[in-house]
């Protein structure tokens, strides 16, 4: 069995291969992102690399007779956390399932919360309610500017955002008060929180508008030691390498003979293009996915594993707005591998646990969740 020093896992966030056995569930019966793909592009969609790594043979009622090259499993596996939040998917892939779902505050937060949140920091809480964001700033942008009072609004769900405008709070301030709320949720209230997004605005009467690149997001703890801290831990390294643009320094990081530990590589775009339900644009970036992936294999030594997975769905051609409950793929590719066909998989888990185990990490199935296939690469 081959022994690898280095992990390399590309996660094409929204690439689906069909509703999951749960899909109902989530109302996402029918969804299929990259059979939709195939329906709206036909012999446009052209993925030479996904497609000689096993990809179209996950999903042989859109695509033909595949020919897959040998060094490279294929496999499909799905989600197993509660929700179908962003945040959860990366957590169940990192090994940290969440089986409990997040609070929605569909009317805003409790009263506790603002007395505390105004004593803490001699502010006014202004508005404590479900608010669309350029709205919030319509209604209440002078009265802030005028009380240095704060703005928390939520979608409804299982987030918050607390708006200033910046010319009355510092970041600094801005940040311990993300601090400060995230403690809150975490240690003194019932409910689970996911996300605190601190959102500075700017502007005058009329014209206010947001900051998003100074903005702060504080996110719910995981439930359990993600599989990067674990790597941390043993004294290894974590490379987190984000979108499409990140896969030159990837190919220069692969380059270098010495390197160890986990590259991680959440690719973004496609996602992006899913949720705007556009299937041209996701099309578009799934085949520069796979330019990209062209450039990455031969960079792949016989000691290194390369990964290829989702962290959801996101149909572009399906109703409604969000990600979609479907399989997902798992490609495993070496020099060193004779290649083969993997049995589908019940949870994201298994991939922070195959990381674990070829990283020569202890073993840690006291949680329950997560099962290596490390021994099913031959």
């Amino acid at each position: 069995m081959t022994k690898f020093k280095r992990v390399i896992l590309v996660v094409v966030e929204g690439l689906g291969l069909g509703a999951a056995p749960d899909a109902a569930a989530f109302s996402d019966s029918g969804a299929d992102t990259l059979g939709h793909l195939a329906g709206h592009f036909r012999a446009r969609l052209q993925l030479p690399v996904l497609q000689s790594l096993g990809l179209m043979a996950l999903h042989p009622g859109a695509f033909t007779q595949p020919a897959v090259q040998g060094h490279s499993y294929y496999g499909r596996l799905r989600q197993m956390a509660s929700g179908k939040s962003a945040l959860e998917d990366y957590w169940e892939l990192l090994g940290a399932v969440s089986t409990q779902e997040p609070t929605a505050y569909p009317s805003g937060f409790s009263a506790t919360f603002v007395h505390q949140l105004e004593r803490q920091f001699h502010r006014p809480v202004l508005v404590n309610a479900p608010y669309q964001l350029q709205h919030l700033l319509e209604d209440y942008g002078d009265i802030q500017v005028a009380t240095d009072g704060l703005l928390v609004s939520t979608s409804g769900g299982s987030d918050m955002v607390v708006s200033a405008h910046a010319a009355t709070i510092t970041g600094d301030e801005f940040a311990r008060l993300g601090r400060f709320i995230r403690h809150w949720f975490d240690e003194e209230s019932s409910g689970l929180l996911q996300q605190v997004t601190m959102l500075p605005f700017a502007g005058g009467p009329g014209r206010y508008y947001y900051r998003p690149t100074e903005q702060q997001i504080f996110y719910m703890r995981p439930p359990q030691p993600t599989v990067v801290e674990r790597i941390w831990a043993a004294h290894q390294p974590v490379k987190v390498i984000a979108g499409m643009t990140a896969f030159s320094d990837l190919q220069t990081s692969l380059r270098e003979e010495t390197a160890t530990g986990l590259y991680l590589v959440p690719v973004h775009e496609i996602d992006r293009a899913g949720y705007q339900r556009d299937p041209e644009k996701s099309g578009q970036r799934l085949m520069e996915v796979d330019r990209h992936l062209a450039e990455v294999l031969p960079l792949v030594r016989t000691d290194d594993l390369l990964l290829i997975t989702a962290n959801h769905g996101n149909d572009p051609a399906f109703a409604g707005e969000g990600s979609t409950r479907e399989w997902l793929p798992l490609l495993a590719y070496s020099p060193s591998l004779r290649g083969g066909r993997l049995a589908d998989r019940s949870t994201l888990a298994d991939i922070a646990a195959t990381i674990q185990d070829v990283l020569g990490l202890a073993d840690d199935q006291a949680r329950g969740y997560g099962h290596s296939f490390r021994s099913l690469l031959l």
